[in-house]
């Protein structure tokens, strides 16, 4: 299989496997730019494979099998076992929720995550860990607006100007801090990890912890780079 054809099957995975609903292979086609012939053989093969399943016409779904990889990819990567290691004894004693995170193509992955009575995670255009991660990158807004439509599918445009804000406050700080009611409430850092541009956010905590939970939140972040880092040159 050539490393052009690696990269259209892998795309397709990943289309379909961040679409809650079923997948048409005209879409397909559409949003990869593919012809309808390779859309059908790609499928095939998927299908064959136990990753993909026909649903109603001319669509397909994830099979659990996806899912299962998808998960276990996850949790076995080794920056997944590195946040594990440096972050669950501190957050669990300081009772504070904690995201690791970096941008995947419709969304967040967590390498680690960890919340303790907030709301589900925000969507990828309101939140501060893809905000802080684009500025990280050196993204330019035009790159970022393309990538939060793909993953709104062009339904929260009106998102779109807030999370601006955030991403050039993040571009020029490099990291986001967030009160609510004067009470210091996240704090949200970029953690450069091999070729993963990734980001640590901690919240729920109060004003009069600003500066412990601040300096607590940036040791932990250049801990988890050093570790990794240390891993991939065989220094660890």
């Amino acid at each position: 299989m050539t490393n052009n054809r690696i990269s259209r099957v892998l795309q397709v995975l990943s289309l379909v496997a961040f679409n809650p609903e079923p997948t048409k292979l005209k879409e397909i086609g559409t949003k990869l730019g593919l012809h309808p012939s390779m859309v059908s053989r790609i499928v095939a093969d998927l299908i064959a494979g136990g990753f993909l399943v026909k649903s109603a016409y001319r669509s397909v779904i994830a099979t659990p099998a996806l899912a299962v990889l998808g998960k276990s990819a996850g949790k076995n990567h080794p920056l997944s076992r590195v946040a594990r290691e440096v972050l669950q004894q501190p957050v669990a004693e300081l009772g504070l929720s904690c995201e690791f995170a970096t941008v995947a193509p419709g969304g967040l992955f967590h390498f680690y995550q960890v919340r303790r009575g907030t709301p589900p995670a925000e969507p990828l255009w309101r939140s501060d860990v893809a905000a802080v991660i684009f500025a990280a990158k050196g993204d330019e807004w035009e790159q970022v607006l393309e990538e939060l439509r793909f993953a709104a599918s062009g339904e929260h445009d009106a998102d779109f100007p807030l999370f601006r804000e955030r991403f050039l406050e993040a571009k020029e700080s490099l990291n986001l801090v967030n009160y609510h009611s004067g009470r210091f409430r996240q704090m949200t850092l970029p953690v450069k990890c091999g070729t993963f541009c990734c980001a640590l956010s901690v919240s729920g905590f109060a004003g009069a912890d600003q500066e412990k939970i601040a300096f607590e939140i940036s040791r932990l972040a250049a801990r988890i780079h050093s570790l990794y880092n240390n891993m991939l040159t065989g220094d660890a």
